[in-house]
């Protein structure tokens, strides 16, 4: 009886030591997620993909404009400096090489200072002006510095003299010469080919006169520009003296030693660029001729010339002859001239007052008396 009794009783009642039954799970708590399934497993992974090509492609489209402009901050310069060269004679054409570029320097936003490499003796007095105004000009917007390698003489010495900074090498040989020559003037008498008394020309009197008021403008333009650091007197200025580099240091035409190398990084640095190109203006290649030597007078040389019949005899020429000239064994080869004759005008007719006249035959004759 017992034993039927004991096997009717509910399988939770038994009280047996081992419980061969499966264990019961409990059901999900709230705070334990559900096991994703496949299907929202790939669409996760789809999404995620979008978002990281959106994302690339968004970083892409700022690079191309952050990029450039980190690049060019890195790898490009910060300006550039405008070297232009006064080489040679200075006439129209040199004058307009030099206003062309200066202008375009003003213009140009990169352009942030400027050198003028000089080797130069001079030239026309109204192209040396022009030169000088366009340097003057150029110096009130941005550094300009100057440096003069063998010759910065006359008119070009005036071109330059509005710079912030003048440099010469110490073997330059011409510097400064402010002054002005002319041809030696020709006999005012009868000609049958003018029209009027003064048609051939100007006195002997009145061409030194307009010579000196070209010298009195030439010398109060360089007093304006460098007086401060001349340690000449005007008198002494007047006197055109052409000074070697070491002495236009001393005096004061010049401001330091140097060369354009040295010019270019101290106007770079006035400028304020650590990190600069240079765009380089050459003058036109022009290849000096031969110009026979007639004579020469206290610095002023004559010379034949028929190759521009649009200068006439009279030209007052800003120029330091004595530093123009290079003998080439017997003969004397010149890279200007200070006046000019017809081709066919004979010697005698250069020199009014028959002083430092030069003549190839001593005994030579007047009318066929003695001279």
């Amino acid at each position: 009886m017992s034993s039927e009794k004991d096997s009717s009783e509910p399988p939770g009642d038994s009280t047996s030591d081992t419980d061969t039954r499966p264990e019961r799970r409990s059901p999900p708590t709230p705070d334990r997620a559900p096991p994703r399934s496949d299907s929202g497993s790939i669409v996760d992974r789809i999404t995620t993909r979008h978002a990281v090509g959106v994302a690339v492609m968004l970083a892409l489209a700022a690079g191309l404009f952050v990029a450039p402009s980190v690049f060019g901050a890195v790898t490009g310069p910060d300006g550039t400096v405008a070297v232009i060269e006064i080489d040679g004679a200075i006439d129209s054409s040199t004058a307009q090489h030099v206003e062309d570029n200066l202008r375009d320097a003003r213009m140009n936003d990169s352009i942030q200072a400027v050198v003028l490499e000089v080797d130069s003796g001079g030239g026309l007095p109204a192209q040396s002006e022009r030169m000088y105004a366009a340097v003057d000009r150029t110096a009130s917007v941005m550094p300009v510095y100057a440096a003069v390698d063998t010759l910065g003489a006359s008119g070009a010495y005036l071109a330059i003299a509005p710079a912030d900074r003048i440099y010469v090498a110490p073997s330059a040989q011409a510097v400064g010469s402010v002054g002005v020559a002319g041809a030696a003037p020709a006999p005012n008498g009868p000609n049958a080919g003018t029209t009027g008394p003064d048609k051939r020309g100007s006195d002997p009197d009145a061409q030194r006169e307009r010579r000196q008021t070209l010298a009195n403008l030439f010398i109060e333009n360089v007093i304006e520009q460098r007086g401060d650091e001349i340690e000449l007197d005007r008198e002494a200025i007047a006197h055109a003296d052409a000074y070697l580099g070491t002495e236009a240091v001393a005096n004061g035409f010049a401001d330091r030693f140097g060369f354009v190398d040295g010019a270019v990084a101290d106007a770079a640095a006035e400028a304020g660029i650590d990190d600069y190109a240079v765009d380089t203006r050459r003058t036109e290649t022009r290849v000096p001729r031969s110009i026979p030597l007639l004579q020469q007078d206290d610095g002023t040389v004559v010379v034949v010339d028929d190759s521009e019949s649009g200068l006439n005899d009279d030209l007052i020429l800003a120029v330091a002859p004595q530093t123009w000239d290079e003998t080439v064994g017997e003969e004397i080869v010149m890279t200007s001239y200070t006046g000019r004759l017809t081709a066919d005008q004979p010697v005698s007719e250069t020199n009014a007052d028959d002083t430092g006249a030069q003549h190839d035959d001593p005994d030579a004759t007047n009318g066929g008396e003695a001279a």
